[in-house]
């Protein structure tokens, strides 16, 4: 029979999970069948030709798109495009990328350009012809073929051109709208799930996720044209800005994110100093952002910015590999969490970088369109998972830090209990061995010294005895000095005769124990129980005193009963010493204590549980 681990398990079942979920969006957007296959004529316009001259130097031109997807990347000038009409009436033209700064189509007949459709960021989004950010153009059926005049001077081009029935085109925008919910309503999902931690666990991480998935879902929605359209449809500077607005945002939250994610929250959050200058020139380049005009400004400022940009967006994206790299050691587990969550967005950044340059197949589009909002859907739902995980781990490390903290203030009161009862034996041999085997000396010696004097001699001979019999009792009570070698059942025999020859109440003992314990143990319970005797001949006016000791659950537990049939006290009220003394050392033993108490007597139950690897039988 073969066995899984679970975690392995569970990352394969989420890793299939996370592939036909992409595969279900591939398949709710393909399109390949849907679009005519366009071959199209490019153009840089180096001179700041008109419509006419790009029109007659597209007659000459050889430089040819063949499947509808040009991208010559950063580009200092504006380009020109030339694709034939369809055959047959009823197609649209759609250029699929709603960050083009200006576009203008012309029809052509009889080779003279005329425009018929201008729109782009620069201009109001009511300028588009549909209700959608990327530009559609309805084809007229007599034109000899359509020229496109793209302006993105100083930024990198990108422009898939496309054509698709009227029919069709519904079909595609009712889907393409599909996946825009399916990602929004999940990216919700994952800011009211991380506000209710928040507000369960108070731990301020959650807060800068809550910000980071709101960026990162606004720069998807920024790139995806729909801020445009239905955020800011009015203010065509912001369809400039949004972007590189959320983006640096999203990189100044994720450094933040990433250095809390690491260190318990009432911790300083990790390498403080540098993210704290990287996070500052992050701010001013935003600044910059918000408040400039990349738009309008020169060329080589609109380079010499982005490329900063970049540059700061891949030292931040080092940082965080730095601050997984340092933690991975000491906290694997959710250092991989971190991990995966960037390598899933690092995967489809790679994705849509080398889908530039195979222009091959409909996943090039997919890609281009939706790899960015996967990326951050993934890299969002894995650091979900990890937060919580980063909150089991940081509770284990402090229940950890507690154990330790429990144990070694056990240790210390271990240490210290030891160190009495080693004085108390110390004590109690010297008074035994010392002075109790002196007063004998002198008890001896007086008696031969008195034989003339019978009557002294028979009354230093009862005082002496008496002293002798009071010094054997109290180094009794400070540590019986048999009890490591006769054990516990044994010393409190000779305890109980000891109180029934005072005459002072009858004390009944039944004791079970049939094994030896620790000393440490045993003491304690000797005390308890002679500090409980103690306490009866004190207040409780008591005639009798019954005493019981077992042990149950495999020798696991010892149970205590005390019973008096005296006049009974408050426990709620006592704060005699005795009792606090007693309270202290069954928490000592790791026991609990009950007491009932009232006119007709008082009953004390102390279980002292866990207790393992007895000793042999007494």
């Amino acid at each position: 029979m073969f066995k899984f681990n679970n975690k392995p398990l569970a990352i394969i079942v989420s890793f299939l999970l996370f592939a036909g979920f992409i595969l279900s969006l591939y398949s709710i957007t393909y399109s390949g069948k849907s679009f005519e296959t366009v071959s199209m004529k490019v153009l840089e316009d180096k001179g700041k030709l008109t419509p006419y001259q790009a029109a007659l130097q597209f007659q000459n031109s050889k430089r040819i798109v063949e499947n509808g997807f040009f991208n010559p990347g950063f580009s200092a000038y504006k380009w020109w495009i030339f694709t034939e009409t369809p055959a047959t009436p009823g197609y649209f033209l759609q250029v699929a990328n709603p960050h083009i700064n200006e576009i203008r189509i012309y029809t052509l007949r009889n080779n003279q350009p005329v425009l018929a459709y201008e729109s782009g960021d620069y201009f109001p989004f009511k300028k588009r012809f549909l209700d959608d950010p990327d530009y559609w153009f309805p084809i007229p059926f007599n034109t000899e073929g359509l020229m496109i005049e793209i302006d993105k001077s100083g930024e990198s081009v990108e422009v898939p051109v496309r054509m698709i029935t009227q029919k069709e085109m519904i079909g595609y925008l009712s889907n393409q709208k599909l996946v825009y919910g399916i990602f929004l309503g999940w990216m919700i999902f994952l800011a009211l799930l991380n506000i209710f931690l928040w507000t369960s666990l108070k731990d301020n991480i959650h807060v800068f996720y809550i910000l980071f998935i709101g960026s990162s879902a606004l720069w998807v929605i920024a790139n995806w044209g729909l801020g445009f359209q239905f955020i800011w449809p009015n203010a065509p500077q912001w369809a400039s800005k949004a972007r590189p607005v959320f983006s640096t945002t999203s990189f100044l939250l994720i450094l933040e994110l990433a250095s809390r994610y690491f260190t318990p929250d009432e911790k300083k959050p990790l390498y403080k100093g540098f993210t704290r200058v990287l996070q500052t020139l992050l701010i001013v380049l935003l600044l910059v952002f918000v408040f400039g005009n990349i738009t309008i400004a020169d060329q080589l400022i609109r380079k010499l910015t982005l490329s900063f940009a970049n540059i700061l967006w891949f030292i931040s994206m080092l940082t965080v590999i730095f601050f997984i790299a340092k933690s991975y050691k000491k906290m694997k587990a959710i250092a991989l969490f971190f991990l995966f969550a960037f390598l899933a967005q690092s995967v489809f950044g790679i994705l849509i970088i080398l889908s530039q340059y195979n222009l091959e197949g409909d996943w090039v589009f997919f890609i281009n369109r939706y790899g960015s909002a996967i990326g951050i859907l993934a890299n969002s739902t894995i650091l979900s998972f990890g937060l919580s995980q980063r909150y089991n781990y940081y509770k284990q490390e402090r229940e950890l830090a507690e154990q330790e903290l429990v144990n070694e203030r056990n240790q210390q009161a271990d240490r210290m209990i030891q160190a009495q009862e080693e004085e108390r034996s110390r004590l109690a041999r010297e008074l035994h061995d010392g002075l109790g085997g002196l007063l004998g000396s002198i008890r001896i010696g007086a008696f031969n010294k008195l034989k003339n004097d019978p009557v002294n001699q028979e009354w230093l001979d009862a005082q002496l005895s008496e002293s002798i019999e009071d010094l054997r009792n109290i180094a009794h009570d400070l540590m019986p000095v048999s009890l490591p070698e006769k054990g516990l059942v044994y010393i409190l025999e000779k305890t109980v005769a000891r109180w029934n020859a005072a005459n002072q109440f009858t004390t009944h003992l039944d004791c079970s124990i049939s094994k030896r314990y620790p000393l440490p143990i045993e003491a304690g319970l000797y005390r308890i129980v002679s500090e409980l005797i103690y306490n009866v001949k004190k207040h409780a006016q008591a005639t009798e005193v019954f005493i019981s000791i077992w042990e149950e659950k495999n020798n696991e537990t010892i149970t205590l009963l005390v019973e008096d049939n005296g006049i009974g006290f408050s426990s709620n009220t006592t704060t005699g010493i005795g009792l606090k003394n007693i309270r202290y050392r069954v928490a000592y033993l790791g026991g609990k204590i009950s007491i009932d108490s009232n006119s007709n007597g008082t009953s004390i139950v102390i279980e002292i549980s866990g207790l393992k690897n007895p000793s042999h039988a007494q």
